[in-house]
Protein backbone atom coordinates (compact mmCIF):
# COMPACT_ATOMS: atom_id res chain seq x y z
CA UNK A 1 0.00 0.00 0.00
CA UNK A 2 1.13 3.80 -0.70
CA UNK A 3 2.06 6.24 1.89
CA UNK A 4 -0.36 8.83 -0.29
CA UNK A 5 -3.26 5.57 0.08
CA UNK A 6 -2.59 6.20 3.93
CA UNK A 7 -2.51 9.67 3.89
CA UNK A 8 -5.65 10.12 2.01
CA UNK A 9 -7.43 7.63 4.43
CA UNK A 10 -6.34 9.78 7.62
CA UNK A 11 -7.52 12.66 6.32
CA UNK A 12 -10.79 11.56 5.33
CA UNK A 13 -11.21 9.55 8.82
CA UNK A 14 -11.17 13.42 10.01
CA UNK A 15 -14.22 14.35 8.32
CA UNK A 16 -16.21 11.48 9.98
CA UNK A 17 -17.06 9.47 6.92
CA UNK A 18 -18.33 6.16 8.31
CA UNK A 19 -16.25 2.94 6.31
CA UNK A 20 -19.86 1.89 4.93
CA UNK A 21 -20.11 5.12 2.88
CA UNK A 22 -16.75 4.83 1.84
CA UNK A 23 -17.24 1.18 0.77
CA UNK A 24 -20.67 1.89 -0.93
CA UNK A 25 -19.77 5.57 -3.29
CA UNK A 26 -16.23 3.12 -4.09
CA UNK A 27 -18.31 0.17 -4.98
CA UNK A 28 -20.28 2.38 -7.11
CA UNK A 29 -17.64 4.35 -8.92
CA UNK A 30 -15.18 1.01 -9.15
CA UNK A 31 -18.85 -1.26 -10.52
CA UNK A 32 -19.05 0.75 -13.65
CA UNK A 33 -15.90 -0.15 -16.37
CA UNK A 34 -16.62 3.02 -18.41
CA UNK A 35 -17.16 5.59 -15.36
CA UNK A 36 -14.11 3.98 -13.41
CA UNK A 37 -11.70 4.37 -16.35
CA UNK A 38 -12.95 7.76 -17.30
CA UNK A 39 -12.30 9.00 -13.75
CA UNK A 40 -8.68 7.39 -13.56
CA UNK A 41 -8.20 8.57 -17.62
CA UNK A 42 -4.92 11.15 -17.30
CA UNK A 43 -6.80 11.97 -20.84
CA UNK A 44 -10.02 13.54 -19.09
CA UNK A 45 -9.81 16.85 -17.67
CA UNK A 46 -10.66 17.35 -13.19
CA UNK A 47 -13.30 19.45 -14.12
CA UNK A 48 -14.95 17.01 -16.81
CA UNK A 49 -14.49 14.17 -13.83
CA UNK A 50 -15.62 16.68 -11.15
CA UNK A 51 -19.03 17.93 -13.12
CA UNK A 52 -19.51 13.81 -13.94
CA UNK A 53 -19.24 13.07 -9.97
CA UNK A 54 -22.22 15.76 -9.25
CA UNK A 55 -24.30 14.41 -11.67
CA UNK A 56 -24.13 10.60 -11.10
CA UNK A 57 -27.68 9.24 -10.33
CA UNK A 58 -28.47 7.45 -7.30
CA UNK A 59 -24.60 8.04 -5.99
CA UNK A 60 -24.24 7.36 -2.25
CA UNK A 61 -21.68 9.92 -1.91
CA UNK A 62 -22.40 13.06 -0.32
CA UNK A 63 -21.15 15.67 1.54
CA UNK A 64 -17.23 15.32 3.14
CA UNK A 65 -17.07 12.54 1.00
CA UNK A 66 -18.11 14.42 -2.43
CA UNK A 67 -15.90 16.89 -1.47
CA UNK A 68 -13.19 14.59 -0.83
CA UNK A 69 -13.65 12.48 -4.24
CA UNK A 70 -13.19 16.09 -5.85
CA UNK A 71 -10.32 16.08 -4.45
CA UNK A 72 -8.88 13.37 -5.65
CA UNK A 73 -10.25 14.00 -9.30
CA UNK A 74 -8.54 17.31 -9.36
CA UNK A 75 -5.32 15.81 -8.21
CA UNK A 76 -5.07 13.06 -10.76
CA UNK A 77 -5.47 10.27 -7.37
CA UNK A 78 -8.69 8.67 -8.61
CA UNK A 79 -6.25 5.13 -9.08
CA UNK A 80 -6.05 5.30 -5.34
CA UNK A 81 -9.40 4.77 -4.22
CA UNK A 82 -9.09 0.85 -3.85
CA UNK A 83 -5.84 1.36 -1.89
CA UNK A 84 -7.44 4.23 0.20
CA UNK A 85 -10.47 2.19 0.90
CA UNK A 86 -8.38 -0.71 2.13
CA UNK A 87 -6.32 1.79 4.35
CA UNK A 88 -9.26 3.34 5.71
CA UNK A 89 -10.23 -0.60 6.96
CA UNK A 90 -7.53 -0.73 8.73
CA UNK A 91 -7.48 2.17 10.69
CA UNK A 92 -10.84 1.43 11.69
CA UNK A 93 -9.57 -1.68 13.04
CA UNK A 94 -6.72 -0.53 14.82
CA UNK A 95 -9.10 2.54 16.35
CA UNK A 96 -11.40 -0.86 17.47
CA UNK A 97 -8.72 -2.32 18.66
CA UNK A 98 -8.21 -5.16 15.75
CA UNK A 99 -5.71 -6.20 13.73
CA UNK A 100 -5.56 -7.61 10.38
CA UNK A 101 -3.57 -10.70 9.24
CA UNK A 102 -2.20 -12.09 6.37
CA UNK A 103 -2.17 -15.99 6.93
CA UNK A 104 -0.79 -17.80 3.77
CA UNK A 105 -1.06 -22.06 4.70
CA UNK A 106 -1.09 -25.11 2.87
CA UNK A 107 -5.18 -25.80 3.77
CA UNK A 108 -7.91 -23.73 5.74
CA UNK A 109 -6.42 -24.29 9.72
CA UNK A 110 -10.10 -23.72 11.18
CA UNK A 111 -11.26 -21.37 13.71
CA UNK A 112 -10.05 -24.15 16.58
CA UNK A 113 -6.36 -24.02 15.30
CA UNK A 114 -6.46 -20.36 14.83
CA UNK A 115 -7.03 -19.38 18.16
CA UNK A 116 -4.29 -20.01 20.06
CA UNK A 117 -2.30 -18.11 17.10
CA UNK A 118 -4.84 -15.18 17.52
CA UNK A 119 -4.06 -14.88 21.08
CA UNK A 120 -0.25 -15.27 20.44
CA UNK A 121 -0.32 -12.14 17.99
CA UNK A 122 -2.60 -10.19 20.25
CA UNK A 123 -0.31 -10.16 23.14
CA UNK A 124 2.70 -9.82 21.00
CA UNK A 125 1.06 -6.94 18.77
CA UNK A 126 -1.33 -5.25 21.83
CA UNK A 127 -4.07 -5.71 19.99
CA UNK A 128 -8.12 -6.80 21.30
CA UNK A 129 -8.98 -9.04 18.66
CA UNK A 130 -7.27 -10.51 15.64
CA UNK A 131 -8.84 -10.99 11.98
CA UNK A 132 -7.33 -13.49 9.39
CA UNK A 133 -7.04 -13.05 5.47
CA UNK A 134 -6.68 -16.58 4.91
CA UNK A 135 -5.14 -17.44 1.08
CA UNK A 136 -4.30 -21.15 0.82
CA UNK A 137 -1.04 -21.66 -0.96
CA UNK A 138 0.34 -24.96 -1.74
CA UNK A 139 3.89 -23.73 -1.97
CA UNK A 140 3.53 -22.73 1.56
CA UNK A 141 4.33 -27.19 1.68
CA UNK A 142 2.95 -27.49 5.49
CA UNK A 143 2.98 -25.11 7.81
CA UNK A 144 2.31 -21.75 7.70
CA UNK A 145 3.04 -17.66 6.67
CA UNK A 146 1.50 -14.67 8.74
CA UNK A 147 2.16 -11.56 8.12
CA UNK A 148 0.62 -8.59 10.19
CA UNK A 149 1.90 -4.90 10.90
CA UNK A 150 5.08 -5.71 8.55
CA UNK A 151 6.43 -8.10 10.67
CA UNK A 152 6.79 -11.85 8.85
CA UNK A 153 6.90 -15.28 10.63
CA UNK A 154 7.45 -17.79 8.55
CA UNK A 155 6.93 -21.29 10.15
CA UNK A 156 6.16 -22.65 6.94
CA UNK A 157 8.02 -26.20 5.48
CA UNK A 158 9.23 -24.27 2.39
CA UNK A 159 10.41 -21.29 4.48
CA UNK A 160 12.43 -24.05 6.84
CA UNK A 161 13.88 -25.84 3.49
CA UNK A 162 15.02 -22.18 1.68
CA UNK A 163 17.08 -21.88 5.45
CA UNK A 164 18.60 -25.03 4.94
CA UNK A 165 19.60 -24.76 1.58
CA UNK A 166 21.25 -21.42 2.38
CA UNK A 167 23.05 -22.70 5.29
CA UNK A 168 24.56 -25.40 3.13
CA UNK A 169 25.52 -22.84 0.47
CA UNK A 170 27.52 -20.69 3.35
CA UNK A 171 28.49 -23.36 5.32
Amino acid sequence: MSTAALQYAAALQETGCTLAQLEAAAAYLTGSAPLWEALCSPAVEANEKVAVLRRLPDFPGEGKLQDFLTVLARRGRFPLLPSIVAQYRQLKRREAGEGLCLLRCARDPGDQALAPVAQFLCKKHGYQAITFEIVVDPEVLGGFVLEIDGVTYDKSVRGQLQALAQSLQKG
